[in-house]
């Protein structure tokens, strides 16, 4: 129960800031924002519901993976692990619905302009605890080399922690480029390190199982 305290605060905590904030918050709040400009708009109901829904939703499916894994007894060696990624998630999801509340109670926070700093320190954690992640089929890097052969996992994993770290370092940098090349330096970053991560873990099984 312990490990679930600081998860069910956050949650709690939420929706206590939407329910003191809704009688002040207009009938349409911005929801979305893309190199600090508002891009998206939704309705206040429509905001809570979607971004308290996410939270807890995301919650409820981290929580139902480990029991139905078929290699659910692998969750035990990185439980830490696994509970601090939620947590990490669950916070990045917390501080989102507290800039939309904020904002639409006319509140110009810097989350808004730096959510490239938020993403990646997400990163960055994640990065720390990638290689701890025993071979299942949710969590972690999952591709047919990766699955197939445990060394294979485990290589690939301490290669994938390592360009996690990067790609967090760079997005935290990214906040000081111009606003119009923010997304397309996210977005570049992230495929870059989905295709070299791939491609280690197919080279590494070649060599595994010297195809």
């Amino acid at each position: 129960m312990k490990k679930h305290i600081f998860a069910i605060i956050l949650i709690g905590m939420t929706i206590l800031a939407w329910i003191i904030s809704w009688p002040h918050l207009p009938n349409t709040i911005a929801t979305h924002w893309s190199g600090g400009t508002v891009d998206g708009y939704s309705s206040k109901l429509n905001g809570m519901l979607s971004m308290v829904g996410v939270m807890i939703g995301t919650y409820i499916l981290l929580n139902v993976v480990p029991k139905i894994d078929p290699k659910k007894e692998n969750y035990r060696k990185f439980s830490k692990s696994f509970t601090m990624i939620t947590y990490s998630i669950l916070f990045v999801l917390f501080i989102g619905n507290i800039d939309i509340i904020a904002t639409g109670l006319g509140y110009d926070l810097p989350i808004n302009r730096f959510s490239e700093l938020i993403v990646g320190i997400l990163f960055l954690v994640i990065g720390n605890y990638l290689p701890q992640c025993k071979p299942n089929f949710f969590v972690g890097i999952r591709t047919p080399w990766t699955l197939s052969n445990e060394e294979v996992w485990r290589k690939t994993h301490r290669f994938g922690g390592k360009v996690f770290i990067v790609l967090g370092i760079i997005m935290c940098g990214s906040i000081f480029a111009p606003a119009a090349w923010k997304s397309y330096i996210v977005l570049t970053v992230v495929l870059i390190g989905v295709v070299i991560t791939m491609l280690y873990s197919y080279f590494v099984y070649k060599k595994e199982m010297k195809i």
